[in-house]
């Protein structure tokens, strides 16, 4: 869309400036209040490239302080949509420096960018740093897009640099669930993860350059991401993986649906998933992604123990929380709740226990018609935090079922005590917290019968405690998931099909020692030989273009 550059004076006394469009509609491209501002959001950004790429310079704000400080062999691209911010930026920001500079508008004529490209191919160049100015990208993309892509493309095409032998992986990290054991599993096949702390940047600069000063200094095979953790809502990841030739990866370990609105679907089309659940791979395939595969989760090593029996503390128990939590008020916040919604609620998640498979987000309009609840919205982002919360309700009923039939059989639950407590009181055994990496396995041993009850975010697939309890030599009782015949044989994985049947064995394997041994020494060793994260990293690599 067609605009021009209109400045004006900001209230601190700096020019600034605005976008206007046809119909006197504008966007800013500085503040309204203190424009001058801008470059103490970029004192901090440190400048590695031999070669800056200023996307959008607007009225050089935010760069002039960095630009003075610019080694004199720094090169330098000046991109502008406008070319009075371009011509200002020549003769001011740029006028007493000896830096090799290259200019562009979107005035210039096409033989200007063929000169910009022989630029850069001829410049001998190891590092390319893309600096954009936020409010001046995003008013005119389509003008920057194709240029950064080009350039990104002629300094990589013209790098004497080769890649190492033995690339290795750039890991998204933070504190999720599955970041540590991957990066563990990684290292165990001798592909050294290189971290990328997402949680580190918090203003996108920052995060663009980390990501950019990474992939070009390690020359990783691939970037990896548990459950988009890492991903943007600007697509800062997607577009520095996509200009340097990075393969991306994600694995989903949680229902995708509540994911990819909060980073956006335009930004999977080169990204090759890996979903943890069947049942989302076909939502997975018509968002776009490059390619869509199953790969469920595995055993994590350190939970092996190979040492002598230990002393069992409880005869039953389950190691979980009640999901009468804080993160279902989460959920709520997350989207338009009104207490009015709670009959729906709950008779879509009666449905869901009975039959994993019941289709939530589908069901929500002839439910809500028969109860004669009118849903306060109608976009998919509130649809879908509504079908997240069912889902955790139902999962918290399935939790109350399972464990209510165990209370006569002397059923104690390790984590949540205040949450167990507000569904039975006083009558179940409560214990505190337990910290997955150093406490878990320990406390597996420790129980004669480990109890499993799946979320309902999962309707055939299998969840971490199938593997981690035969691990640490120790013995799980687990509902009856679809996909466990495809991963365990009948010999080595004892389940349940209702509460009924779930007290019937409990009492059986409490009293029958031979066969709790028999069954989890054989899941132990079949783990150990095709289900642990090793595997399931190996998959991964082998799968990447």
């Amino acid at each position: 869309m067609q605009s021009h550059v209109q400045l004006f004076k900001a209230r601190s006394g700096f020019l600034s400036a605005k976008a206007v469009f046809a119909d006197n509609y504008f966007r800013h491209i500085h503040s309204l209040v203190a424009p001058e501002a801008e470059s103490d959001l970029y004192d901090s950004l440190e400048i590695f490239g031999d070669c800056i790429v200023f996307a959008g310079i607007g009225l050089g704000y935010h760069i002039e302080r960095k630009i003075k400080s610019l080694p004199p062999t720094t090169t330098c691209i000046v991109l502008d949509y406008y070319p009075e911010f371009v011509a200002n930026t020549r003769e001011s920001l740029f006028a007493s420096k000896p830096n090799p500079v290259f200019f562009c508008s979107s005035a210039d004529s096409p033989s200007n960018r063929d000169a910009l490209m022989a630029f850069v191919n001829t410049a001998c160049l190891s590092r390319l740093q893309i600096i954009r100015h936020p409010a001046s990208y995003d008013i005119n993309k389509e003008f920057y897009d194709p240029l950064l892509d080009a350039i990104s493309a002629a300094f990589c095409s013209s790098r004497k640099e080769t890649a190492p032998a033995l690339q290795p992986v750039l890991l998204c990290h933070g504190n999720f669930f599955l970041e540590e054991e991957v990066r563990a599993a990684l290292a165990t096949i001798s592909v050294d993860p290189e971290l990328f702390y997402y949680n580190h940047y918090g203003h996108g600069s920052h995060a663009e350059r980390a990501l950019m000063e990474a992939v070009q200094r390690c020359r990783p095979r691939c970037i990896l991401s548990i459950n988009m953790k890492g991903f943007d809502s600007e697509g800062i990841l997607a577009s520095v993986a996509s200009r340097f030739s990075v393969p991306l990866a994600v694995w989903f370990v949680d229902d995708p649906r509540s994911i990819l609105p909060a980073v956006g679907g335009t930004f999977v089309k080169n990204v090759t998933a890996f979903c943890w659940e069947k049942a989302y791979i076909p939502f997975l395939q018509a968002a776009g992604f490059r390619s869509v595969t199953y790969l469920p989760l595995a055993g994590n090593p350190a939970m092996k123990y190979e040492g002598p029996a230990v002393q069992y503390a409880s005869k039953l128990g389950f190691v979980g929380t009640s999901m009468v939590d804080e993160f279902a008020g989460n959920i709520r916040r997350k989207f338009q709740w009104s207490d009015s919604l709670l009959p729906l609620v709950e008779r879509i998640a009666r449905s869901l226990v009975a039959d994993p498979r019941y289709g939530v987000l589908e069901s929500l309009d002839s439910v809500s018609s028969e109860l004669d609840i009118r849903l306060p919205f109608a976009d998919e982002r509130n649809r879908m935090w509504l079908t997240a919360y069912i889902i955790h309700f139902a999962s918290m009923k399935k939790r109350q079922a399972a464990i209510g039939a165990l209370i006569p059989l002397g059923v104690e639950t390790f984590g949540d005590p205040e949450g167990w407590r507000k569904l039975f009181g006083g009558a179940i055994h409560t214990h505190p917290n337990v910290d997955y990496r150093r406490e878990l396995a320990s406390v597996y041993r420790r129980i004669l019968v480990n109890v499993n009850i799946t979320s309902c975010q999962m309707p055939t697939t299998v969840n971490q405690r199938v593997f981690d309890i035969p691990l640490a030599s120790s013995f799980v009782l687990t509902d009856r998931q679809p996909d466990i015949q495809e991963l365990f044989d009948e010999s080595e994985i004892a389940t349940y099909g209702s509460t009924e049947e779930l007290a019937e064995k409990t009492e059986f394997f409490i009293n029958h020692q031979s066969e709790r041994d028999s069954i989890s020494n054989a899941a132990k060793a079949h783990i150990l030989a095709e289900h642990t994260y090793e595997h399931r990293v190996k998959s991964i690599l082998a799968a990447i273009p």
